[in-house]
């Protein structure tokens, strides 16, 4: 505890002594699925490793860059500007910016702690979104922002400085505090999503997500390439059967959610739809013709924890970033 309390107490005498690194594209939602509960075997060939001797081995993460297979090793609160610089954009309101940074320390911490890292170079975190959080290194950072570089590493700093070392937890555990775009009006469970119960990932109201320019979108599939993609998935579809006649009616959650639907002679989750047919989110109607099929789809990534939609919002309608927290993790405690 004592090495804990010394390792934040550091940050934030590094804040004011170390320059900050760690910058944002800010393009649109992202398009992470928040699922920082799994991990996914990557192939591994070598390890970098880059770190500042005066710093304490508690106040660094490691991060498994997925693209080149190279471990990176920064200060914690370089780790958390480049990954809220990746996750949410910067135009985005500083409270949602800020409940964004806690986010995604609180995941780092977890992950830090963890023993499994076998599958990630032994590694404390992923930049892979699709199973861990994103992170941009300067470069990147400097090669997306350009000449806005400074204006948004000003920005970036100092939401993260504001709060640096808080994180969330619940019965004295660190939150798996998973988060995604933009939900349907309503968050989803996590146990509709990954099928255990989390107790502050539950559904909650988030209505301003259906404001968003990229609330809705729109996918259309010939009848040969809905069959073929179907085959892939176990379903059997006679070409000379009329798609009408092969779509069930959808089974939903309350946050609208595909649990299941029926097409031809087989059950489908909605997650298995959404990976094979490349949808934004398991949340989709569907309406077929003779020759072809058609996703209406709603919300953009799994829905689970906090909406970066719903949290920039709140935070315009003059919410701060811990009522933020406080209202999509449910019974979650910010601490320090």
């Amino acid at each position: 505890m004592k090495n804990y309390l010394f390792s934040i107490a550091f940050i934030f005498i590094s804040l004011i002594i170390t320059p900050v690194i760690a910058l944002t594209d800010g393009v649109g939602e992202t398009k992470n699925d928040g699922n920082v509960a799994n991990f996914t075997e990557n192939a591994v060939t070598e390890s970098e490793k880059t770190t500042n001797a005066d710093t304490p081995e508690e106040s660094v993460i490691t991060v498994f860059l997925s693209d080149t297979k190279k471990n990176l090793t920064v200060s914690e609160f370089e780790y958390v500007c480049g990954s809220v610089a990746a996750e949410m954009p910067l135009m985005y309101h500083e409270e949602a910016l800020k409940a964004q940074a806690v986010a995604c320390y609180t995941n780092s911490l977890r992950l830090k702690n963890s023993s499994n890292k076998k599958s990630i170079n032994g590694a404390d975190i992923s930049d892979d979104t699709s199973t861990h959080q994103g992170y941009l290194t300067r470069e990147e950072r400097k090669e997306k922002w350009g000449d806005s570089y400074q204006k948004y590493e000003s920005k970036l700093e100092t939401v993260v400085e504001e709060v640096m070392g808080e994180h969330l937890t619940y019965d004295g555990e660190y939150c798996v505090a998973a988060f995604s775009a933009i939900c349907t009006g309503t968050t989803e469970s996590a146990e509709n999503v990954w099928g255990s119960k989390i107790p502050y990932l539950v559904s909650v109201k988030s209505s301003g997500d259906t404001l968003s320019p990229q609330y809705s979108s729109t996918n259309t599939f010939t009848k040969a390439q809905f069959i073929s993609i179907m085959k892939d998935l176990g379903v059997s579809i006679n070409s000379k059967t009329n798609l009408t006649d092969v779509i069930g009616k959808e089974k939903c959650s309350k946050a609208g959610t595909v649990l299941k639907i029926k097409i031809g002679e087989k059950e489908v989750t909605g997650e298995k739809i959404r990976s094979a047919f490349s949808l934004k989110s398991a949340a989709f109607k569907i309406t077929a013709t003779e020759n072809e099929i058609t996703f209406k789809v709603s919300g953009y990534g799994h829905g689970v924890g906090m909406s970066q939609y719903g949290a920039d919002y709140m935070a315009r309608q003059g919410s701060t970033y811990d009522e933020i927290l406080k209202h999509y993790y449910k019974g979650a405690e910010i601490e320090k």
